[in-house]
């Protein structure tokens, strides 16, 4: 669902196969009048969502086993509680400096700057496309398999931050034909825009679209999933129907 009220916060619920390392969209979690909200992405047809998850290894989750029921709650469901830092730790205001938060910032800001990760878990919270009120798409991703690419230890040194990436459209790719690889301008494959947005990115440059892409986050030492961070921007094109319906199931 297309929605611009500001009110809403909207985040995927992404499961990666630990086997394959495939990832797919099973759910979204929002926010929104005083109460919290998740429904799995069942009646959503097509690569990546849960029918496709399950089909390739995916369980419900114990706390919401019904794929068909909306679970609403005015407090943050507790599996997904867990994964948030405690604010009794004694380096919690460290932690919310680091993610560029404050005290009054909410759970879903956190869920959504951490990305709900636990070290061996499979799931992960991402941001959905966003339209902003200059009708623009905007998100922040991190690059998906980097450790794939055979990449140099210093391949830092060939990025700054705000430096412009290009998108490379792969309809050959094994694995998704909506794959969208990201390169350097000198030529340099980095890796892909998450599974999760591929569609809607592909469907975007199919449609003439030109977004910008820029690097806004680098750390090498890290574990890949975190190596590198850009932003997204893009201005809608003139659509054709079809295009809007790949782009809304990963819209907020």
């Amino acid at each position: 669902m297309i929605n611009n009220m500001k009110k809403v916060h909207t985040l995927l619920v992404v499961w990666q196969n630990p086997k394959t390392r495939s990832f797919y969209h099973i759910g979204t979690l929002s926010h929104y009048d005083g109460y919290y909200e998740f429904t799995y992405t069942y009646n959503a047809s097509g690569h990546g969502k849960l029918k496709d998850a399950l089909n390739n290894g995916y369980m419900l989750h114990p706390a919401f086993p019904d794929p068909t029921k909306i679970y609403r709650s005015k407090e943050l469901f507790p599996a997904f509680e867990r994964r948030l830092p405690s604010p009794d730790r004694a380096d919690f205001k460290a932690i919310l400096s680091d993610l560029g938060l404050d005290e009054n910032s909410t759970k879903m800001d956190l869920l959504q700057q951490t990305r709900g990760r636990l070290a061996s878990d499979t799931y992960s919270f991402e941001q959905p496309l966003r339209l902003e009120d200059d009708g623009k798409l905007c998100v922040s991703f991190f690059v998906h398999g980097m450790r794939y690419q055979n990449l140099p230890q210093n391949w830092a040194t060939w990025l700054a931050i705000n430096e412009t990436l290009k998108l490379v459209q792969e309809p050959t790719n094994t694995y998704d034909p909506h794959a969208v690889a990201i390169y350097t301008h000198g030529g340099k494959k980095l890796g892909y825009v998450p599974a999760f947005y591929s569609k809607a990115v592909f469907s975007l440059l199919e449609n003439g679209a030109n977004p910008s892409v820029r690097v806004v986050y680098m750390n090498e030492k890290s574990t890949p999933h975190w190596w590198l961070k850009v932003a997204f921007e893009c201005e809608i094109p003139s659509f054709q129907g079809a295009t809007l319906d790949e782009l809304a199931p990963v819209m907020g």
